[in-house]
């Protein structure tokens, strides 16, 4: 077991001086006669399962429930990476975000049926063909306006009342985070005071299903003063709890039971391990990270490098090797990759990262089949 926590191939010890190797099976002829039918019978089986994949999950595709032969079949959006470049802060002292539900059939693992995301879109950004929602980045002492639209449209698919908390914003709730119909539209403004890396989510009731659906974001709010660095990037952590039938609305009795069936960076389990963030050895990254949760601690971690600062809900540390970021809880983290290479970077939690909380940094010179064993 390495530290990344997946398991590979127990290397074999000497063979003791005069052993044998294990004896070599014999097949008479039925032998070859039953495996030959196996072979066919499991081509077959390949074949009709191979049909139902979408590729990895990069291309749009359709799934069908198992033994449901009648049931008609279920579209799903196509992958699409989401950048995980942290935005630029918008210009001006006042900051305008238009926020927009979208209601959407999408993969959150290649190896997992489609299920309905609930997820924000912001300013017309829709992270499409994932489970996550844009971040969005202002300075400390910003003044932001928000306008809140619960589905902008019939191609959002919103079928429910919804809501729009912002953590950053000290406001009276009950007015500003208002639930509205489909359709409808709300408005207000704060002024950003307080700097850290906050969650913005739907908080109607029960406010753990549109959660543990996909309601949930990252709303950046940089400190005065904050030292520059070479590179930016955003990673949300979020569970996923898949329906009982493909393409449907997530599990309601699985949040209760905080059984996630995915927990993913970004919206889609293992994406940058097979599309890794590509960096440059010795540069200074920043890493801002959010847990929305609903349900699950995570422990942050790099494999390869030390944290030399972080700062999460205001507190500052470092050195670290992990930062641990209980459900709603936000922050970033400073550090150096000291040489060429693959870094991943996983929640040290293994089971969630079984589940596939894990990604990778290559850097630009890394040697051929760097990522190979992880």
């Amino acid at each position: 077991m390495s530290d990344h926590g997946r398991t590979t191939t127990p290397l074999r010890g000497p063979e003791p001086a005069g052993a044998l190797p294990p004896p070599r099976q014999r097949h008479g002829a039925w032998h070859v006669a039953v495996i030959g039918v196996v072979c066919v019978l499991g081509a077959i089986a390949s074949t009709v399962w191979a049909l139902t994949l979408d590729h990895g999950g990069r291309g749009a595709g359709t799934a069908v429930a198992p033994h449901a032969r009648s049931a008609p079949a279920v579209a799903y959006e196509p992958y699409r990476r989401p950048d995980p470049t942290l935005p630029a802060v918008p210009p001006g002292r006042v900051k305008r975000f238009r926020v927009d539900v979208l209601m959407h059939s999408t993969k959150v693992a290649a190896d997992q049926p489609p299920l309905r995301v609930w997820s924000f879109g912001v300013d017309g950004r829709f992270l499409r063909g994932t489970g996550v929602s844009p971040p969005m980045v202002v300075d400390q002492g910003d003044t932001v306006d928000v306008t809140f639209v619960n589905g902008s449209s019939a191609a959002m698919h919103v079928d429910m009342p919804h809501s729009l908390d912002m953590h950053a914003a000290e406001i009276a709730p009950n007015i500003a985070f208002k639930t509205i119909a489909p359709a409808a539209t709300t408005h207000y403004r704060f002024v950003a005071r307080n700097p850290g890396v906050f969650m913005y989510h739907c908080a109607s009731a029960p406010m753990v299903y549109h959660l543990g659906a996909g309601m949930a974001g990252m709303f950046v709010v940089k400190p005065r003063h904050l030292p520059k660095v070479d590179r930016e990037l955003w990673l949300v952590q979020q569970e996923y709890f898949l329906g009982k039938a493909p393409g449907g609305d997530p599990d309601y009795a699985k949040m209760l039971a905080e059984k996630p069936d995915v927990i993913a960076f970004n919206g889609y389990a293992d994406q940058y391990m097979e599309h890794p963030i590509h960096v440059r050895a010795g540069e200074r990254i920043r890493m801002y990270l959010l847990n929305p949760g609903p349900t699950h601690t995570s422990s942050f971690h790099v494999i390869g490098a030390v944290f030399d600062h972080t700062r999460s809900e205001g507190v500052r540390g470092g050195p670290a090797q992990v930062l641990t970021l209980a459900p709603s809880t936000g922050g970033w983290v400073d550090f150096t990759l000291r040489g060429e290479g693959a870094f991943p970077f996983v929640d040290h939690n293994f089971a969630s990262m079984t589940k596939g909380a894990m990604g990778a940094m290559l850097t630009a010179h890394a040697p051929r089949g760097a990522l190979d064993g992880f």
